[in-house]
C-alpha cells in the first residue's frame, strides 16, 4: 500500500466506515514496516590501484535497495594506507543509478604520504528526493596518481532509506 494522507477533518457524530478503518490500519502497517538498509563490514583487506573512479568492491559494495521514495543516507568509514610510501591523493564518491554524486573531486578526499601513512577517512552523503523504486549505490575511490591504495580490513558501508 502507497502512503496517503489520512482523513483528518473528522465531525462529531460522523461514522466511521469499514474503509475509513482498513485505510488507517494500512497506514499503520506501513509505519511499521522496517526501512530499506543494505551493509557491509570488509573481512580482509582490499588492494588496488585506482587511476580513475572505479567501484572499491563491485562484489560486496554496489548494494540494491527498493525505496519507498524519499531520501536516502549513504555512509563509508575506514582506514587507507599508502602501500608505496611516496604520496598520493585517494579520493571517494557514491554512484547512485549510475551518476557520481559529486562529480570529479569525490565527496571525500585524503592526502597519503611518508608520515601519514594509515589514515581514518569517513563520510556520509544524503541522497534526497530518490523516486520510489530500485536503486543501486557504488561506492567508488580512485588516486590522483599510479599508486598502490589499501583499504584496511573492518571498513565499514552502509545505505538507509531515511
Amino acid at each position: 500500500m502507497a502512503w496517503t494522507t489520512p482523513k483528518i477533518d473528522w465531525n462529531n457524530g460522523e461514522l466511521v466506515t469499514a474503509d475509513d478503518m482498513n485505510e488507517i490500519g494500512g497506514l499503520l502497517k506501513k509505519l511499521m514496516a522496517p526501512l530499506a538498509v543494505a551493509s557491509y563490514t570488509t573481512p580482509s583487506d582490499i588492494v588496488a590501484t585506482p587511476r580513475d573512479w572505479s567501484d572499491i568492491d563491485s562484489d560486496n559494495l554496489n548494494f540494491t535497495l527498493d525505496t519507498t521514495g524519499g531520501d536516502v543516507l549513504a555512509h563509508f568509514q575506514g582506514v587507507i594506507h599508502d602501500e608505496t610510501h611516496r604520496g598520493h591523493t585517494v579520493g571517494f564518491n557514491l554512484e547512485v543509478d549510475g551518476v557520481r554524486q559529486r562529480g570529479s573531486n569525490g565527496i571525500v578526499s585524503a592526502g597519503l604520504d611518508n608520515d601519514r601513512q594509515n589514515v581514518p577517512i569517513a563520510f556520509t552523503e544524503l541522497i534526497r528526493n530518490l523516486s520510489a523504486g530500485t536503486h543501486t549505490f557504488k561506492f567508488q575511490w580512485r588516486s590522483n596518481q599510479e599508486r598502490a591504495v589499501r583499504l584496511k580490513k573492518g571498513a565499514q558501508f552502509w545505505v538507509r532509506e531515511i
